[in-house]
């Protein structure tokens, strides 16, 4: 009988493959069992390192400067050959750990950035994300950012709310500066080390949320207020009083500086931010010196910008914009008039075209989001009872929508519409042809003269109509294969912008909109939401299902939708 052979012993390939299906605890843990394991597994040990303290970056540091500088080769595997398999670092900045080994003072931006340095000197093909947890806008080491430069940081995640995941909150005892403080000041200063390009200039997606003090929770809600109902100043849904206008940047008007990291920026995550106000973000998006034209994630959520600000973001979104996320600060329903505001929901509808995922918020919606003018004109030349609605969009009065007639007469109009719109691009794609052989002064017959101006017009429809075909192929493949469905998220915090709207008329077109596309409705108001998509059935589902951030598309049933929130939420 042959000798077993240790795990030690084992062909390096397979070693690997055997610790792949091993969590990086467990290979730490697999590394101290002998000398000879520790040898065999250190290239996949340090391959995706993960560090949740200032401390442990401290050590992990000296032990990588330390190796690189010992020059000996030993087992199969030399120093540097293990350092070139460190792939990615998930670095997590904590003052509220490192200050209680630290007498009481945070890590320094400075340390944080040598030591960062130092570790890409010896792993020049690294990507680390970096996380500051439980800091304070104003506080080191976020206010001292903007001396130092952090690089191979490709993501960036900074928490500077004062919100647990459990629902407490908290502060740092140790620091009188935040005892009992309940409100950020702001600064334009703050997004300076983030968007001059100098800071992290490799960096690629930027998270930054006011409300939570660390990694959120699984199952976080949009509806803040819902979380925590205490008057604490600053992030009730309703009483976000530190984001008004009254609160001005020092100084006067906003000084950012340069924007020139925009450009390379991919993802951008904004949460409660009090710095952010439509001037900075105009500032910030609207420069066209550094035009985001890589950004293909946006997401704004409760930030204070009016209806015009969007609008100019809608009008003039980054070119690569796939995905969308506005959901901003809510106004009080009794100082609120929808009618001397900007209507967004015509444009919201046509921008949504090009979306694979949008969210959006606002304190009143209405049918516009789905139905142009010509749909709504021929709604009502077909006699379709409207102005039925009553407070919220419930219809008033025993009178009842026709939903047949309103989905056969939209059918007719959708498909009016694209008759139209084949019909103009043939027309076009003829004229081109024709204007191009009259151009083309050498004869193409067979005996010298000018061809035939009906072959050239039946060659270009033939042409422009499969060209056509292509075209809404491609569309509906690209959605059907997408890795992730396509996403629309709808919320109405106080109803519908019209008092004679009624809701069934959002689910209804909620329903005839693109096939392959999810729909989810919320009614604040109501407290109603559904899940709607072309050719299925519709679903109801539980208000806290439904203003879930990270929303569930495996949950399929959900009783009990109008009882899930109680009377606090109001």
């Amino acid at each position: 009988m042959s000798k077993a052979t240790s795990f030690d012993e084992l062909p390096l390939e397979i070693a690997n493959h055997v610790c792949s299906f091993l969590r990086q605890t467990e290979v730490s843990r697999l590394s101290l069992a002998a000398k000879p394991v520790y040898q065999l597994v250190r290239p996949i040990l340090y391959r995706h390192p993960k560090i949740t303290s200032f401390t442990s970056l401290t050590l992990f540091q000296r032990t990588i400067t330390q190796a690189t500088y010992m020059g000996k080769t030993d087992f199969q595997w030399s120093t540097r050959e293990c350092l070139d398999q460190t792939r990615t670092l998930d670095l997590t900045i904590d003052p509220t750990i490192d200050s209680a080994r630290n007498n009481g003072e945070p890590p320094a931006a400075i340390m944080i950035s040598r030591m960062i340095q130092a570790i890409v000197r010896r792993c020049p093909n690294i990507a680390i994300t970096l996380r500051f947890a439980h800091c304070q806008c104003d506080l080191t080491p976020i206010s001292r950012l903007a001396s130092e430069t952090f690089p191979r940081v490709t993501k960036l995640m900074v928490y500077v709310g004062r919100h647990e995941p459990d629902g407490s909150h908290r502060y740092n005892p140790n620091d009188g500066r935040c005892h009992n403080r309940t409100r950020c000041y702001p600064q334009p200063e703050f997004w300076r080390p983030f968007v001059n390009g100098m800071c992290f200039p490799d960096c690629k997606n930027l998270e930054i949320r006011h409300y939570w003090a660390t990694t959120l929770p699984d199952r976080a809600s949009l509806y803040l207020g819902k979380l925590h109902h205490w008057n604490y100043d600053g992030y009730e849904m309703d009483n976000m009083s530190f984001l008004n206008t009254h609160h001005n940047p020092r100084g006067g008007g906003p000084m950012i500086g340069a924007t020139d990291g925009l450009k390379r920026f991919e993802s951008i995550t904004l949460e409660c931010p009090p710095e952010l106000n439509s001037s900075l973000l105009m500032q910030l998006l609207g420069n066209p010196k550094s035009v985001a034209s890589n950004l293909a994630r946006l997401e704004l959520r409760f930030c204070n910008l009016d209806e015009a600000t969007i609008s100019k973001l809608l009008y003039h979104a980054p070119p690569n914009l796939k995905h969308l996320v506005l959901l901003p600060l809510t106004r009080n329903n009794h100082n609120y008039n929808h009618e001397s505001s900007t209507h967004l929901c015509p444009l919201v509808r046509e921008f949504a075209k090009k979306m694979t995922h949008l969210e959006y918020a606002a304190n009143t919606i209405c049918c516009e989001l789905f139905f142009d003018d010509f749909e709504r004109q021929s709604l009502r030349q077909s006699g379709i009872s409207t102005g039925i609605g009553s407070a919220g969009g419930v219809i008033s009065g025993t009178e009842k929508l026709d939903t047949h007639l309103i989905r056969d007469t939209v059918e007719a109009c959708r498909k009016q519409k694209r008759i139209q719109y084949r019909n103009g691009r043939v027309k076009e794609a003829i004229a081109m042809s024709k204007a191009k052989n009259t151009s083309d002064s050498a004869p193409s017959s067979l005996f010298g003269g000018a061809r035939n101006q009906n072959d050239i017009a039946t060659r270009a429809q033939r042409d422009a109509e499969f060209l056509l075909d292509e075209e809404e192929e491609r569309r509906s493949r690209t959605i059907e294969d997408s890795r992730t469905p396509w996403f629309r998220r709808f919320i109405t915090w106080y109803g519908l912008c019209s008092n004679d709207d009624t809701w069934a008329e959002i689910q209804l077109a909620a329903e005839m909109e693109e096939k392959g596309v999810e729909w989810v409705i919320v009614n604040k108001c109501l407290r109603i939401a559904s899940q709607h998509s072309n050719g299925k059935a519709s679903i109801e589902l539980d208000m806290t299902h439904a203003l879930q951030e990270k929303f569930d598309f495996e949950t399929r049933t959900a009783p009990g939708f109008a009882d899930s929130v109680d009377a606090s939420d109001d």
